[in-house]
Order: structure tokens, then C-alpha cells, then sequence
């Protein structure tokens, strides 16, 4: 009988982490778009059931279910294999301690301390915390909560907006609290008090979710934006070609010119993708030491493939033509543009004994520019929050020696150049009768809570009417299941910020989000017959306003880390407990 009891709960360890696997394929995209997000409330239940019940030792019930999830991460991360194989299968195993890290917590401290009903959902949202904010940087993708941003009215993810930069976390508690009581419901222990503590759980949540959504929710401007969208593979990135970068430029400009000319919507700004400004920087200081160093970019093809479309060119033209032509476009269509670019920090350009030409600097940035009047903004955004494992190591890149060791055995041909930046710089772009303050979240960061908050709000006080989320989706291959979650995450954002948000993607969604959460806006006018992820988008978005939640900054910023320190400090306690009655054992 206990070997079969024992056989048993393997299998129930291994099945659990299989059905939590199968609630976060099938409640992201693209299943949430079909009605399925629901099964985001199922999310937490198999772990929780394991936690209260391993029925074997809980250590080995939580590899088993740690081990049971592998097909949801290998399902959304399937396109990391196309950019690193050797790290692909860490990223799994990294994904995969998790929900075993909370089934042997969880298990502990509940054995401990007893409550289970709040016990056990507080370290499951802890465990969530710690995997997307706490370890390494933080990897805030495909948590079991984020779905639920699809709910009727977006009420389910409403008290986002009270609960700050942990909003989503306060979300996540609510529903494994809930999922609890259904399930205690369901087994027919206590039926009715478990149905009404449902019942009262639902009822405050939603309750909250309306007040979140309607707080600050007073007549604001509005403004009409377009946005440019390009599909430039990431491969092709990594080998943009002088040549090419220059047909990139006029697929660009003639974009943006037929956004300009749009006779339906004529947008106030125009925003480009993350980093696609066809050259290698766009601060002004910089500009200026490529022009006093002539450098040049060569025009002629270095494959039959190098964009044969262009024709008629010289062999050779300035390095800052493509943003000398950007300034006299702008000039000309007369619309503020947000761009992205690099921007340089003591920049130097020397000629080594090879003749070839080398950059040296005391800082390299992924950077967001405002462009207007045929001129630069005096000052940008410099991406603050650098993606783990894609633009930095976390805790490895401080050895640069291991940091390119690892590089040359998962990721040949990438490189960890980028600094990070400091201030959360708003761009105030001048329109006719008003300014408009914009936050400028790059690619990876609208996916954190903190950055976008700290370019949203000052306390309490707001300093942007607006979020521009430009990305690079080109780093997903031809998974549009990782192009449409990115888009899914970001609109958490404009929940607890009570902002709206504008993503001008290469290879992605680019959409307008208002402040609701709700996608106004996603379909691109195509220009391009030949590649419909080709083209622009205009149109209007209601602009944010009013501050933020009272107490909701203070609030966010502790909130998780208030549950994670909980939840450690009573893991610390059950060792300290099993210690004092060994003692006691041996005192006997």
C-alpha cells in the first residue's frame, strides 16, 4: 500500500505541474485573444494543492513539479533556441525551480504556521515576485496573473492601479486567495462558509478593480499619434550592412511621409521602433565628431542580396547623412518625432594601425530622442533597466573575462556593450496650444512596473501624459506568441499608471493602449503589398492625467518585498524550529 501510495503522489506531483503548464500555455496568447484568459485564475491551483498535500516527501514532489511545467516554458521560449542554444536549456531549468521552489516553501512554512487559506497564497505571490523582480535583475514574463488583464472591463486587473509598482502582485494575491476557497468549496469541506469567503474575496476584488479603474478618470486631453513600423529580421540586425541601413532609412522616410500625409488622422507626434535610426548614434556631440572625422559608410554591395533595390548610389557618402536627410524630413512635415537611437558618453573616434576605425567612450546608450524643428532635444531618455541575459549578465557582467567567456560558449556574435542609465528622463514635446510630457519605456522595460512608474509619476505628483513603449520584437524569430505577451504584459502598465501607452515595434504589435488597458488601436495601414508587418498607424488617444492613487507609490515599493520577507522569514523559522526540537530531543 505505500509503494502505491507513493507511486501515486509522483504521478500527482508530475501531473499538477503539467496542468499549471497547461493553464499558462493555453490563458496567453494566443488563447487569451480566444475567450481562454479565464484559466488564469486555474494558474496557482495545482501548486497550491501540491504545497498543502505533497502526499511524498516535498522535496521530491517539488522537483517532480518543477519538472512538470517544462512545456509551458518551452513553449513561449521556443524562438531562444534560434539565439542561443547552449543558455536555452538554463533558461529552462531557471524557469522551472520556481513553482518547485514554492511547493517545498510553501509546504514548510503552511507545516509551520498553518492558515494555508492565506499562508500558502502569500508565498506563491512571494515566489512570483522573487523570480520577475527580486533574483537576478528580475524576469517579470509569463506569471500566472497576467491574463487576467484580458477579463470583461479589464475589473479583474483594476486594482492594479491602487496597488503601485506591485499592483500586479496584489492582483495575484487576490486570485490564489480566491482559487483557494473555490477549491476548499469544491472538495465539500465547510461548503457553504468556503462559498461565501469565495464570494466575499470576488466581490472586494472587483470592488477595488472598479475604484482603480475609475480613479483619476476625469476629462483629459487627447492627441493623435502614428506609428512606423519596420520587419527587420534581428539576424539581418546583426549584419546591417552600411547599404542596408540606407534602404532601411527610405522605407523609413516614406513611412513617415505617408503618416504625415495620412487623410483620415493627421498625427501630432510620430514615433519609430527601438534603435532604428540607421546609424551609430544620435547625440549631437556625437554627430559632430563623425562629421569632423569624415567618416564614411560604403555604398557598394557586399552580397548579390545587399538591398539591390538601390541604385544610382555613389561608392561612399558621410556616416550622418541618413540623419542629416532625418532632420531636413522632419523639418519639412513639420511633427515632433520620437526616435530610437544610441546615444554616447565621451565619445572618441580613432583609426588603429589597421586603419580600421574604433569608438571608444566612457558609456554607450540604448536611447529614446525627440526630434523637432529639424533639430535634436538638448536631452533623452537613456533605457535604465538593461534586458537580463540579452543587453547584460546580471551579477556575471561584472567579470568581463566570465561574462565573454559565457557569451562565446551560448551566444557567439553578441555583445554586452550597453550602459545603463540613470534618470528618468520625460521628452516635452511642444504641440500647438499644449505640452505633452512623455515617458519612454525601451523594448524589455514597459514589462517593469518600477521603471515605468518612476517616468509616469513623482510621488504622487505626475510627470508624463503618456507612455511611447519603442521595441524590437525581432529578437522573438517567428514566435508571434512572444510578440503579442509582450504586448499583453505592457498593458499592466497603463492599468496601474492610469496612462496610456503608444508601441511602435519592429517585428511586433505596435498598437495604441489607452489607460484602461484596453488596445484602442492595432491595425497598420499597409504600404508595403508585399509584407504586411510593413507600415503605420494613426490614431487619437486620450492622454493621462490626475495623481496617482493615494499611498499606491509607498504602497507598491514595499508591498512585495513585505511578502517575500514574510515568506523567508518563516522558511528561516521552520529550520529554527526543527533545530530547537532536535535539541530538546537530545537534552531528554
Amino acid at each position: 500500500m505505500l509503494q502505491w501510495t507513493t507511486r501515486f503522489g509522483r504521478l500527482r506531483a508530475l501531473f499538477c505541474g503539467l496542468l499549471f503548464a497547461l493553464c499558462v500555455i493555453f490563458s496567453f496568447p494566443p488563447f487569451a485573444e480566444m475567450g481562454m484568459w479565464w484559466l488564469a485564475l486555474l494558474t496557482p491551483l495545482p501548486l497550491l494543492l501540491v504545497a498543502n498535500d505533497p502526499v511524498i516527501r516535498p522535496s521530491r514532489a517539488a522537483v517532480l513539479v518543477g519538472l512538470g511545467t517544462l512545456p509551458a516554458w518551452l513553449w513561449t521560449h521556443w524562438w531562444m533556441w534560434d539565439v542561443t542554444v547552449m543558455g536555452t536549456p538554463f533558461l529552462m531549468l531557471y524557469l522551472m525551480a520556481y513553482p518547485a521552489i514554492f511547493v517545498w516553501a510553501g509546504n514548510r512554512v503552511v507545516n509551520r504556521f498553518g492558515h494555508a487559506w492565506i499562508v500558502l497564497p502569500v508565498v506563491y505571490v512571494a515566489v512570483d515576485y522573487l523570480r520577475a523582480h527580486a533574483a537576478f535583475s528580475g524576469y517579470p514574463w509569463y506569471l500566472g496573473v497576467q491574463p487576467l488583464i484580458e477579463s470583461p472591463k479589464q475589473v479583474l486587473a483594476g486594482p492594479a492601479a491602487i496597488g503601485g509598482n506591485a499592483g500586479m502582485y496584489l492582483v495575484g494575491l487576490f486570485s490564489a486567495v480566491f482559487i483557494w476557497q473555490i477549491m476548499k468549496a469544491a472538495s465539500g469541506e465547510r461548503l457553504v462558509r468556503h462559498s461565501l469567503n469565495a464570494v466575499g474575496v470576488l466581490v472586494l476584488w472587483m470592488g477595488l478593480g472598479v475604484l482603480g479603474l475609475r480613479w483619476g478618470n476625469e476629462e483629459a486631453d487627447r492627441i493623435n499619434v502614428g506609428i512606423v513600423q519596420l520587419n527587420v529580421p534581428q539576424d539581418n540586425r546583426m549584419q546591417w550592412t552600411d547599404r542596408q541601413r540606407y534602404y532601411d532609412w527610405t522605407t523609413l522616410r516614406d513611412l513617415t511621409i505617408a503618416s504625415s500625409r495620412d487623410e483620415f488622422v493627421t498625427p501630432d507626434v510620430i514615433v519609430w521602433p527601438e534603435g532604428f535610426v540607421p546609424g551609430w548614434t544620435f547625440d549631437p556631440i556625437s554627430l559632430q565628431h563623425e562629421r569632423d572625422f569624415g567618416l564614411t559608410w560604403s555604398m557598394i554591395p557586399r552580397t548579390v542580396d545587399d538591398a539591390p533595390e538601390l541604385w544610382g548610389m555613389p561608392d561612399r557618402i558621410p556616416a550622418t547623412s541618413v540623419v542629416d536627410e532625418l532632420l531636413v524630413m522632419q523639418k519639412g512635415i513639420d511633427i515632433p518625432m520620437i526616435v530610437g537611437s544610441v546615444a554616447f558618453e565621451n565619445l572618441q573616434i580613432v583609426r588603429d594601425n589597421d586603419d580600421w576605425v574604433q569608438y571608444t567612450n566612457d558609456g554607450m546608450f540604448n536611447s529614446a530622442f525627440l526630434v523637432d524643428g529639424g533639430e535634436i532635444g538638448s536631452t533623452w531618455y537613456n533605457k535604465m533597466h538593461l534586458t537580463p541575459f540579452g543587453e547584460v549578465m546580471p551579477v556575471i557582467s561584472n567579470w568581463e573575462w566570465l561574462e565573454q567567456s559565457l557569451l562565446g560558449l551560448g551566444a557567439t556574435g553578441m555583445e554586452f556593450i550597453l550602459s545603463a542609465g540613470v534618470e528618468p528622463t520625460v521628452l516635452e514635446v511642444s504641440l500647438e496650444g499644449k505640452q505633452v510630457s512623455v515617458g519612454t519605456p525601451i523594448c524589455f522595460e514597459a514589462t517593469v512596473p518600477g521603471v515605468c512608474r518612476s517616468l509616469v509619476f513623482d510621488g504622487p505628483d505626475r510627470r508624463a501624459q503618456l507612455l511611447v513603449n519603442i521595441t524590437n520584437d525581432g529578437w522573438f524569430g517567428q514566435s508571434d506568441v512572444a510578440r503579442r505577451s509582450h504586448m499583453l504584459i505592457a498593458r499592466w502598465r497603463c492599468v496601474e499608471l492610469q496612462t496610456p501607452m503608444i508601441r511602435s515595434a519592429n517585428t511586433g504589435v505596435s498598437c495604441v493602449i489607452g489607460r484602461d488597458g484596453v488596445v484602442v488601436e492595432d491595425q497598420l495601414s499597409m504600404v508595403d503589398p508585399n509584407d504586411e508587418l510593413i507600415g503605420y498607424l494613426n490614431a487619437g488617444v486620450e492622454l493621462g492625467s490626475g495623481r496617482a492613487f493615494p499611498g499606491s507609490g509607498v504602497f507598491g515599493a514595499a508591498f512585495g518585498w513585505i511578502l517575500l520577507g514574510m515568506s523567508g522569514a518563516g522558511l528561516i523559522l521552520t529550520f529554527v524550529q526543527k533545530r530547537s526540537e532536535q535539541s530538546a530531543g537530545t537534552d531528554e
